[in-house]
């Protein structure tokens, strides 16, 4: 059977994935066109080729010694009979749903004794000792960013803590070769009718940018409780914010502090019973 030429099938889907596979179309002396196919196309192949519009059966796929073949009465027929197999090899059913992704860091390196309290690191005179067996004080288990620990060679430029939290629309494309997500970010106040109160207001802080693929964040199903907790939450990182803001940007209120005669930024580490784990560093 002659080789007639090389055809790249491909098809992109509506969530922009695109596939292709390469192909020899071939035609015999009878006049007949075919073209080899991957396995995993067989099965829409004969699917589209038992259709209505294929009483004839002109159009039909085969398995030989080595590959699999299609086949149509002309070269035409062949490219659109592949075409359609693979359109619909990819064909996707659709669905939709609100999802709130968060992240969290607390950038911070303290040493923390059996009751709760905590001190600098595990040499000050307030902290506990960290005996052979592991009991006693120990590193608190905290880490950057990027996943690294944080300790005397690998140090941060500011202790900090941080929350992000949004509102997303995943759209999941469910079809015979596999399940893939796309995720778009409700990020202006009021534009999405889909969102109560809360989620609204959660979608309004503009200042905010993703620390990660929504893919790689923390996820929930998005309700107007849970929306309502994220937004007081970064409300409350905005509070701080412009407390710290307040209170360093005049040394006064410094000095004031450090003098006895003017309010803390915040109140001194007490002992609490809720204990963070511990590293084994």
């Amino acid at each position: 059977m002659p080789k007639l030429t090389n055809h790249q099938f491909s098809f992109t889907t509506e969530d922009k994935q695109t596939h292709h596979f390469n192909s020899e179309i071939y035609v015999c002396t009878e006049g007949e066109f075919s073209c080899t196919v991957p396995e995993f196309l067989v099965e829409t192949l004969t699917a589209v080729a038992n259709a209505n519009s294929n009483i004839d059966r002109k159009r039909h796929v085969q398995k030989l010694q080595v590959n699999h073949r299609a086949y149509a009465p002309s070269k035409s027929d062949l490219l659109a009979f592949v075409n359609e197999a693979h359109r619909q090899h990819y064909m996707a059913v659709i669905t939709t749903d609100l999802v709130i992704c968060y992240d969290w860091h607390a950038e911070v390196s303290y040493w923390q004794n059996p009751d709760g309290s905590m001190a600098a690191n595990g040499s000050m005179p307030d902290a506990v000792d960290r005996t052979a067996n592991g009991d006693g004080g120990n590193w608190a288990n905290h880490v950057m960013r990027s996943g690294q620990n944080i300790n005397a060679n690998n140090r941060v430029g500011h202790y900090s803590i941080g929350v992000f939290a949004a509102i997303y629309q995943r759209t999941t494309h469910t079809r015979l070769s596999g399940v893939t997500e796309t995720w778009g970010w409700i990020n202006q106040f009021g534009h999405d009718k889909q969102l109560g109160e809360w989620g609204n207001k959660l979608s309004g802080f503009t200042g905010l940018s993703e620390p990660k693929s929504p893919e790689y964040l923390r996820q929930m199903p998005y309700t107007e409780s849970a929306a309502r907790f994220f937004y007081e939450s970064l409300m409350g990182m905005c509070e701080m914010g412009r407390r710290f803001k307040n209170f360093f940007e005049d040394e006064a209120n410094v000095i004031a502090a450090i003098e006895g005669h003017g309010p803390s930024l915040l109140p001194a580490p007490s002992a609490t019973t809720h204990q963070e784990p511990a590293t084994t560093e």
